[in-house]
């Protein structure tokens, strides 16, 4: 796919990298000389412009591009102009928003952005709940009730089968699959750790030591779960 990053700070620059790696291309845009040159070599194109300019906008390859990603972070007054000439220009492009607070969201959904993110206050509820919930090794928040969450298996569950821990009954919690860990070595010859997704579960699936659990259900039940198996 095709995408669009304005702005190359740390979320955008991060979010280009990942994207680039995943084998899409990328056009990476900033006003700043400086973002644009340490992602030169890394990204499919970057571009020096002031995306406020709609003369720059109109000159952009639009109607190639899958996506538009707006990732200013500071200057509000940016984001809102460049999202205006990027939603009058962009006809069949999808375009995602960042927004940096409450107004500055608001004014997005005003404008009918197709996608609003804000991954500073997406990344802080996740990590609060690390933090809260007991066992939790990375978490990704549905709605202000639910999430998937992964644990580290708990000591009762070794060697016990799916069936037997019988998680949805007890817990309301439902078990998607299980990350196996085992050692393996890189290129250089050194031993790492490399994870495997185990696919689809069935109760006679047996928990091993080292295993992740990813687990979905209410952040209470998940939460209850977690302190009676502490």
């Amino acid at each position: 796919m095709k995408f669009i990053i304005v702005g190359l700070g740390n979320f955008g620059s991060a979010l280009a990298l990942k994207l680039v790696e995943e084998g899409h291309e990328v056009i990476g845009i900033d006003t700043n000389q400086n973002h644009v040159n340490l992602l030169s070599d890394s990204l499919t194109h970057t571009l020096a412009v002031d995306t406020t300019n709609e003369l720059a906008v109109t000159s952009l390859p639009l109607s190639d591009t899958d996506f538009v990603i707006i990732g200013i972070g500071e200057d509000v007054g940016a984001s809102v102009t460049t999202t205006a000439l990027f939603k009058k220009h962009c006809k069949k492009t999808k375009i995602i928003g960042r927004a940096i607070s409450p107004i500055h969201q608001t004014i997005l959904e005003t404008m009918g952005i197709d996608v609003i993110i804000n991954p500073e206050a997406e990344f802080a509820h996740q990590f609060a709940n690390r933090l809260t919930i007991l066992g939790t090794i990375k978490s990704f928040i549905l709605d202000d009730n639910y999430e998937i969450a992964e644990f580290k298996v708990p000591e009762t569950f070794i060697d016990k089968t799916v069936q037997e821990a019988d998680i949805v009954n007890k817990w309301n919690v439902s078990l998607i699959t299980i990350l196996s860990e085992s050692v393996c070595k890189n290129i250089l010859g050194s031993q790492i750790k490399e994870r495997k997704v185990s696919g689809v579960v069935s109760g006679a699936t047996v928990f091993k030591e080292n295993d992740t659990l990813v687990l979905f259900g209410s952040i209470k039940s998940l939460r209850k779960m977690m302190e009676e198996l502490a």
